[in-house]
Parts: C-alpha cells; structure tokens; sequence
C-alpha cells in the first residue's frame, strides 16, 4: 500500500509540474503551417492536454501597434478548435472593454499579451474570452488598482493560470486579489515584482493550488496565521532569505501548506536549515534547496517528511563545514542531487556515513565533489549500504579507480556516470549484468578489454568514452567494430560530430587519430611470418606443459616414493639401543577403526613389527600419563595419526606436546606424521603448525597406488635394525 501511494503521488507531481510549464498545452513535434494575418505564423497541431490529444491552432505574433493598426484575425478554421494566441513584444498600451470582443467567437484557451507596453486595461475586457485557461500580462506596466479591477473580468472565464511577472507591483494592497478569490485550482506566477508583499492578500486565493513567487526580492516572509489547504506547488526561488521560512504552526505542530508536494526554496542566502520549520509538510515530495550557503547539515535533517521523493542539495558547498551522519536518513527517500558542491569528503567534519538509512534510494547525482577517498573500505562506508540504486553520477569525483562497492554491492545499477576522472581501468565493471548506461568520458583510459564488457554489452541502450587518451593499437580493434555495428548507442546517428570525439595516438606519434578512420591496415592487426612463429613455438610449450603436468598427476604417489627414497638414503644415522616396541601410535578415538582395520594387519600382521596402541597395550590402573610417558621412553619410532578429530581433542593435544617435548630433548628418536585427511585451518593449533613445518608427512590415500605408496614409506620408516645396527633416520 505505501508503494502504491508513492506512486499516486509520483504520478501527481508529474502532472503538476507539466501544467507549470510555460504553456498548459505540449507542443507537436510536427505542427503543419497555415495561412493567416502576414504579421503572424499560425500552426495546427496535436496537443496534449491532461490524458487526452486535441487537435489546436496556434498563432503567433509580435511586434504588433495597436496605435496604427488592429488586431490580427486567426485562420478561419479555429473557430470550432481550440486556439492558443501569443500576440507579444509589441505596442498595445491600451485595452478596451471591446478590445478583444474579435476573439469572442473563437475558442481560445491560451492567450498572451506579454511586453506590450500596456498601461490601462478595462474592467471587463477578458470577460468575453469564455474558454481562456492561461493568460499572460507579464513585463507590462499596469498600475495595481487598474489590474485589480481588471481581475472581474478574468474571473467570468474559466481561468487556471495568471502570470503577472516583471510588472513592477510594488503596491500591492491586501484586496488585490478579491475578485479571483472563487476560481477554483488556479495557479499564480508573481515573479520579479517587489521586495515587500501582504500575505493577507494571497490568503484570498483560497483555492490557490500553484504559486511562483520567485526573483521578488524577499529578505523574509511573514506567513503569521496564514494556512493554503489546496496549495501543491510554492516556488520561492532567487529571493534574498537569509533564515528559512517557518511553515509550521508551533504550537499545534501542524503544517501552513498541509498539501503541499514541491517545494522550491532555491538561491536565496540561507545560513542555516531548520528542520522544525518544515517537518510538518508531511504531503511534501520533492525538495529543492540548491544555491542556498548552508554552513552545516545535520542528522535526520529530513527524516520527518513521510512522503519525500526526491531532495536537491547541490551548489551548497562553498560554506559547508560540517555533514554529519545519516543527514538523508529516510526509507521512502528515492532521489539525491549532491552535486557541485566541492565537499572534501576527508575532512575532518565531513561524516562519510551521511546516506545512512536511505534505503530505497535509488538516484544519487555526487558530480563534481572531491570524493579522492584512496582506501575501499571508505568507498564502502559512504555507499555500501545503496544497494537499491539504480542510477549512481560521480563525475568530476577525482575518482583514481572504481570503487569496488559499485561492482560488488550495488549491482542493481542500471545508470552509471563517471566521466571526468582518472580511472584507467574499466575491467571491474564486467560483474555490472544490470548496466544499460555507462557514460565514462574524459578520464584516463588508454586500451579497453573486450571481457570486461561481455556480461552487460547486449543490455546497453546508450555508452559515452569519448575524450580518452585511446592508443592506437589492435587491443582496442575490436571497440572500433563495436562502434560502426552499433553507433546508435553511441549517439553517432543524432550528432555525427560526436564520432570526433574519440581520438588515438601511435606510439611515437604525437598526431591524434580518429577512431572511426582507421583501417585494418593502418593498425597493423594482420600476423606476420614472426609473429606465426612465436604463436607457434608458444603452442607447442603449452602442449608439452600441459602433457608433463598430466603425466606428474598421475603418477604423483610413485614420484613422491622415489624422492622419498632418494633422501631416506643420504640421512641414516645408527641407533644401538633395545627398545620394547617398534613404534608408539598416537590417535583419536574416531580414528581408532582406521588403526585397527588399516594399518595394525599391515604393520604388524605382514611386517611382524610390535606395535604399542594405548586400547590394547596401556597397563591397567596406571595413571594414563605415564603410560603415555612410558610408551614413548619404550617405542623405537612414534606414529602420530593426524586427523580433524586429533586436531579438535584437547587430550590428543596433550599427547602431542608430550611427543614434541620428548623428540627435542632426544635428537635421535625417529617421528613419523600420517596425515589421514586434509586438516581445516580452523583446527591447527600452534604445536601442529610447528610440527607440520619441520616434519615431512605420509599423506593417506585411497586410490590403490596411493596405498601402496603409503606402506612401503612406511615399511622403510618402521624396520627392524639389521645386524649392522638399527637403521635410523632424522625426521619426516
């Protein structure tokens, strides 16, 4: 439900904002000519109004002297259509009650009379118009009390916008409005008129849903018990506040402008942005504050707007001392433009967190600030938790690479910008399979890699590298083809002259080359007889590598056995002593199936060796530890069985530390380490790792070859003394 709602209210600015523009009405793209007054040009065209097209005819004329001659008719057609006239720029200082009675029979909708010079006009000299829904009187210079009672004949017709800009209003008393107070929906553009102005007069506009009062000079605003329920749209741009306005009553909380959903607040002097003075705009959705000279943004600054879609902070930044965090903490906020404000995001005052907490953002424009963050885990602070942006603008950042966040972790991307920088690398993006735009001009690029595109290059609707330092070698040939194939997503079809934008240079060369010009024989792509040659003699090594790698695989476990044996030949020492056991082995209880079923019919069934295992050998009621001690003091050799289990049990750990303790203070006592599975890191304590580093290990296998390998290592390593005396080897 509340994305649904976000939606209505999307789709309710939009309108709003498309009835702002300069005409209520969309023009054609291919209006057709026709006939008319030789002073005018007069055009029919498909218009669309609201949710519907209609058929308008539209004349223009300027330069008109009502002094000498009259009004232009427009072409008879129009009669039975709607007609818009812009009669500007001229001489009509004075309009009658019957000055545009011609028009009367024509059903004009839009009319113009802006700049003419005009300095009286009659009471009810639009009173005849019965379908105008815009009328322009701006830069003319009409007294107040002559335009107020003009107003009673604009309010007979069905009026929605009256711009009444550049006039000079200085005077303007508390009734100037009365005669427009019923008007239902009506949108007012006041611009450029005066410095001082009642707000008691605008609170007759009761039904008032726009208003543009931008460029009037205003050091502040006195709003005092003022309430517009109907006000959607309030313009306050190019004024000279220097404190922002309170649209808040205090005492209630509750809110002047309780529908109010834009909000233009732009280029005026404010040092500083009150958040209480605008929380209670809970209908607002989109924010304009760019120009403004805020020293200082605060956390939740616009946490309390429930609604808010989109927010402009840009051109902002000459005084801006400190951004603290999560200044844009807000989960329906969808849209950010930080741009041009030339924040230093290593200062000290500068919280790289200031985006916490909006996440449903999914625009954020940061062009032309110094984000020169060198280290990735500051990138992934200031925008690793964005991972709902679609659109990402980082242009002018002084970016030197790409920010391994973007590729990583906000893989929804579908937009990205981040042209003039220093990134010479573009091989990250291949993980961006959302990308559709990419617009890298202006950095550092040299050569471009075909794989770092393969996984987004179909999805790419547009793709702007122009103005890159591209060399002129066959690396980028297959860039070259990608551009003639699909220029349209280059944007060469619409502008040709773009295509002059991408330039190489040859080594030595200091002539710069268009990309587009070359051919295959000026790259120099073709293989000669050396280059075939190194291809060829590069081929067979690979092959032989390739096969001597495979054969080694195969027969590691015999190759493993020869070295073996080779070094068991040159480290024998002799050990004289009589020892009770052959060998003491050392293992887990999980361990102990292995042991027996394994290993003992091997060991001691066909070597007739004597083995000491604790399960069957240890003497009863004797303290384990000595028999553990005693069992090593006895044993010729020591088996330890390494396993994941050993590694985990703390009593096996115990013996261990025995073994080792009692082999460095015996030089000559032989161990022998049997691996029987790969050990996890997580279990290696600092006694194994030790061991493992200084003591060659049997590794156990299960293919046929690799038991077999296994025992005759073992065989040699566990051997009775011959008659010459006990054969004896340092350590494995």
């Amino acid at each position: 439900m509340k994305a649904l709602k976000q939606l209505q209210i999307v789709a309710v600015v939009a309108v709003l904002m498309w009835m702002l523009a300069t005409s209520t009405f969309l023009p054609s793209r291919n209006p057709k000519k026709l006939d008319c007054d030789s002073r005018c040009f007069c055009y029919k065209t498909w218009i669309k109004f609201r949710h519907s097209y209609e058929h308008i005819v539209e004349m223009r004329c300027t330069h008109l002297n009502l002094t000498e001659d009259h009004l232009p008719l427009p072409p008879k057609l129009s009669s039975n259509m709607s007609t818009s006239l812009y009669l500007e720029n001229g001489t009509i200082p004075y309009l009658s009650n019957t000055s545009l009675s011609v028009y009367s029979p024509y059903k004009v909708v839009i009319l113009s009379l802006k700049n003419n010079t005009i300095e009286y006009v009659a009471k009810d000299t639009f009173g005849n118009l019965m379908h105008l829904k815009t009328l322009d009187l701006s830069e003319n210079i009409i007294h107040e009390g002559t335009l107020k009672e003009a107003f009673y004949g604009i309010a007979l017709t069905p009026l929605k916008k009256l711009n009444i800009s550049s006039m000079n209003l200085q005077n303007v008393s508390d009734d100037f409005f009365k005669n427009l107070k019923r008007i239902a929906n009506f949108n007012l553009i006041f611009r450029d008129n005066t410095h001082m102005f009642p707000m008691t007069a605008l609170m007759r506009l009761n039904h008032m849903i726009s208003l543009d009062f931008g460029r009037n000079n205003l050091t502040l605003i006195h709003l005092y018990n003022a309430s517009f329920t109907s006000l959607r749209y309030l313009n306050l741009d190019n004024n000279h506040f220097y404190d922002f306005p309170d649209f808040c009553f205090k005492e209630s909380n509750s809110s002047r402008f309780p529908n109010l959903e834009i909000l233009k607040i732009q280029w005026n002097e404010m040092r500083y942005i009150h958040r209480f003075h605008y929380n209670c705009l809970t209908s607002l959705t989109h924010f304009y504050l760019n120009g403004n000279l805020f020293q200082e943004l605060r956390s939740n600054q616009f946490s309390m707007l429930p609604n808010i879609f989109k927010i402009t902070l840009s051109y902002v930044g000459c005084a801006m001392r400190i951004i603290e965090r999560a200044v844009f903490n807000n989960s329906a906020l969808k849209q950010i433009y930080f741009r041009n404000n030339h924040i230093w995001f290593r200062n000290a005052g500068i919280n790289l967190r200031v985006f916490e907490g909006c996440s449903s953002l999914e625009l954020l424009n940061l062009d032309y600030n110094i984000v020169q963050i060198t280290r990735e885990d500051g990138f992934n602070t200031l925008l690793g938790h964005l991972t709902q942006l679609r659109t990402l603008i980082m242009g002018g950042n002084s970016l030197p690479f790409i920010p391994r966040v973007i590729t990583e972790r906000l893989t929804n991307i579908e937009s990205l910008a981040l042209y003039s920088n220093d990134i010479k690398d573009l091989t990250p993006l291949k993980n961006m399979t959302n990308l559709k735009k990419l617009f890298m001009g202006s950095n550092q690029i040299t050569t471009l890699d075909e794989s770092s595109f393969q996984h987004f290059r179909r999805n790419l609707t547009k793709i702007n590298l122009s103005n890159n330092p591209f060399s002129c070698t066959c690396n980028i040939l297959w860039f070259i083809e990608w551009m003639r194939e699909e220029s349209n997503i280059f944007s060469f079809k619409t502008n040709p002259n773009f295509t002059s934008l991408y330039m190489c240079l040859r080594p030595g060369d200091p002539i710069r080359h268009r990309l587009l010009d070359l051919e295959m024989s000026d790259i120099t792509c073709l293989l000669g007889m050396d280059v075939k040659v190194t291809t060829l003699t590069l081929s067979i090594l690979l092959i032989v590598f390739l096969v001597t790698g495979a054969v080694m695989y195969r027969y590691r476990w015999h190759i493993r056995y020869f070295i073996y044996m080779v070094r068991y030949s040159q480290r024998q020492e002799v050990d004289t002593r009589e020892y009770e056991y052959d060998a003491f082995l050392a293992y887990s209880a999980p361990d102990r199936h292995w042991v027996i079923k394994t290993l003992l019919p091997v060991l001691e069934g066909q070597e007739d060796l004597k083995l000491c295992v604790h399960d069957r050998d240890f003497e009863v009621g004797k303290l384990i530890v000595d028999n553990i001690v005693d069992a090593i003091e006895g044993s010729r050799k020591i088996v330890i069985v390494l396993s994941n289990e050993f590694a985990q049990s703390e009593w096996c750990q115990f013996e261990l530390n025995l073994i080792q303790r009692h082999v460095l203070e015996n030089g000559q006592r032989l161990l022998v380490v049997v691996m029987l599975e790969e050990i996890d890191t997580r279990h290696v304590t600092k006694a194994m790792r030790a061991m493992l580093q200084t003591t060659t290990y049997l590794m156990w296998g299960e293919e046929e070859y690799a038991r077999k390998a296994f025992f005759n290592r073992m065989r040699m390593l566990l051997r009775k003394a011959t008659e010459h005396g006990g054969e004896r080897r340092l350590s494995v």
